[in-house]
């Protein structure tokens, strides 16, 4: 085993002595550590703060909405195509019911910041559900008419709506909700087509649809959030 040289041992004796007067020192300096430690807190509940604003919980919140609001269409569409249209079937009707009540939710929503909006969005919100529905008539039946109508009257909904939009949320451009619905029922349609078909890859197909709502989501939160002046 070799042995410290002086300069080591020299090293090991000075790193001692400074650590026993750095106890002294920590103790003589516990007031003043605590005014920092507390600048520290504040600045951390500053951030939380930040995290947890009311913006962010209108944006988080919507989100959720509308993301569930995509899984449980699919969800309502595929019941219906295994029960043959029926839509009082027990396992359909569950379903329909389950996304209508995500549609009021939404409407709720929209209608804590803009009271008398939430009837009206609810009301349009409602109607193109509807359409998809009539798409997936059409195409399980092989009446492409009423696919293609239902088409035509979804893309007139998505220009309709975000007129609508705008017009309660000035802030919020129309086309810039015309764009993102028009997104939303491109994608949804892709995915009724592959259950139709029995393609493995409408799961895939839903998922994708569900992911292009937190923009839609983050767009119209934030337009809120600027109108309303919500931090």
């Amino acid at each position: 085993m070799k042995k410290a040289t002086p300069l080591v041992g020299a090293a090991l004796a000075a790193a001692l002595l400074l650590s026993g007067c750095s106890m002294g020192a920590a103790n003589d300096s516990m007031s003043s550590g605590t005014s920092s430690s507390d600048e520290k807190a504040a600045a951390s509940a500053e951030t939380v703060d930040t995290v947890n604003s009311d913006g962010a919980g209108l944006r988080a919140g919507l989100t959720a909405l509308f993301s569930d609001h995509v899984y449980l269409a699919g969800a309502a569409i595929h019941a219906a195509l295994a029960a043959n249209g029926d839509l009082t079937e027990a396992k359909t009707a569950g379903a329909v019911a389950a996304l209508d009540a995500n549609s009021v939710d939404i409407a709720a929503a929209v209608g804590s910041v803009y009271p008398d909006a939430e009837e009206p969005f609810l009301e349009s919100w409602r109607e193109h559900i509807g359409f998809f529905v009539n798409y997936t008539i059409g195409k399980a039946t092989g009446d492409q008419a009423g696919a293609d109508a239902a088409v035509a009257d979804l893309t007139e909904y998505a220009a309709s709506f975000g007129e609508l939009l705008n017009s309660v949320v000035p802030t919020l451009p129309a086309d810039a909700v015309e764009e993102a619905l028009g997104m939303h029922a491109t994608s949804l349609i892709a995915a009724i087509d592959a259950d139709i078909a029995g393609d493995p890859q409408y799961y895939t197909l839903l998922k994708e649809a569900a992911g292009h709502m937190p923009m839609t989501a983050t767009a119209i939160a934030g337009a809120i959030a600027e109108d309303q002046d919500i931090e």
